[in-house]
Parts: C-alpha cells; structure tokens; sequence
C-alpha cells in the first residue's frame, strides 16, 4: 500500500517543478526576474495533464509557517475532477494537497504534504526536502545556471517509509521569449530544467506579470501545465 502512494505522491512532485515558476490590468509592473512576493488569497489557476487526463488544477497561497528553518509560503492545491491513481484495481484518490514554498530562494520543496485514501482507507503522505545549496535561481538573467542535489525523505502517516532519495537538479535560463496561453500573452523567461545526467527533464515559462510560470512542457514537448487565470497582489 505504501508504496502503491509512494508512487503517486513522486508523480505528482515530478509533474510539478521546484521553483515557484506557480490579466490583471494597469497594475504597476513587476522588476523583471526578481524573486516575486506573495500574498495570502494570490491564486493561479491551470489547465494540468497526467496520465493522459487533463484537470484543472488551483493553486492558492494560505498561509505562512516556518519549516526546517525555513520561512514558507503554505500553498494549497486542489483538483477538479479529484485527482486519482489505479494500481492492481486498487484506488488511491487525494483529497487534499499542500506544498510549502522557501521565501527566501523560490525553491517549492521544503514540505509536501498529501491526503486522502487508499481502497478505503484514509492516509496522510509527507514528503520532506533539504537541498545542498539553497542557492536562488533569483534574479533571472539570461545564460544563469544553478545546480543542487536535492534529498528527499518520505513519510507515511508520521513514519518513514524507505530510504531518502537523493537528486541532482539543474536550472538554465535560457531565454526570454513571449509566450500566449489561455490567461493571456505574456513576456516570460524560458527554463530548462535537466536531471544529473544532463538530459532534459522539463522546460517552463515564467512571468514577472503572473508572478508564477505560464505553461511547462516536458521532454517531449508535450504540454503538462497551461495557466487559465490567475489573480495577485
């Protein structure tokens, strides 16, 4: 059973990406590239692909707490239609998604936390992060990039399940290019996202505008998040 939600929880984190690359007139604009501040009610919401079936996922900032030593932001997810895994004609199905957010660097994976149940049976699976370098990809300038191996710590309902799993992640910007999604058109900085072993694993568009990214594709070109709309401080 564990690892049955070991596997949905990793596909879910590996679907959405470690920084916070998560229309709105006449508003001031944005320094570009800068880390962008968020406010309790800011909300983004998207149009997200897994396994061939597409949700419409909403991210919502709730919060503030401090985690491992780092300041967060508390970010809520939610899915329609509910989000749901088949394994052995067994169902997980998740009724609730948190992620805390590093205010400091950007970097979304202090803490995930996951609800729901499993063949009937409700669980809670945690997913907790430390990263050899807490270094930001912040500000954004054409031709940065960063590297860092990421450890990650699973738990179900408050016990460890497994051994840390250890990465290597790294982040190129490549570009700025104006990119047009559902939500509108929007002049973004293209990321490239590579695994240790230098291939590409994502590729995603981030606004100073929207103050999160605009879509990302994976290695295929294959589109796995598009924003719909969103509303910020």
């Amino acid at each position: 059973m564990r690892k049955v939600l070991g596997v949905l929880l990793v596909t879910c984190l590996l679907a959405a990406t470690p920084f916070i690359f998560t229309a709105c007139e006449e508003e001031e604009a944005p320094s570009e590239g800068q880390l962008p501040t968020w406010e309790v009610g800011d909300e983004w919401v998207w149009s997200y692909v897994m396994y061939g079936e597409t949700y419409t996922l909403t991210e919502e900032i709730i919060g503030e707490e401090r985690v491992e030593g780092r300041d967060c932001y508390v970010v809520d997810m939610s899915f329609e239609p509910v989000l749901s895994y088949t394994q052995d004609s067994m169902v997980s199905t998740v009724t609730g998604m948190k992620y805390w957010s590093d205010k400091a660097t950007g970097i979304y994976g202090v803490k995930m936390e996951m609800s729901g149940s499993y063949d009937g049976t409700d669980f809670i699976m945690t997913t907790i992060s430390s990263y050899s370098s807490w270094e930001p990809l912040f500000p954004l300038e054409i031709g940065k990039e960063i590297e860092t191996e990421k450890t990650d710590t699973q738990y179900f309902d408050d016990t460890q399940t497994g051994e840390p799993t250890v990465t290597t992640e790294k982040y190129r910007v490549d570009s700025k290019e104006t990119v047009t999604v559902s939500a509108g058109t929007f002049s973004c900085w293209k990321i490239v996202i590579e695994d240790g072993a230098g291939n590409i694993t994502q590729t995603v568009w981030w606004s100073d505008q929207v103050k999160s990214m605009v879509k990302s594709i994976d290695a295929d070109g294959n589109t796995l998040m598009e924003l719909l709309s969103y509303s910020v401080s």
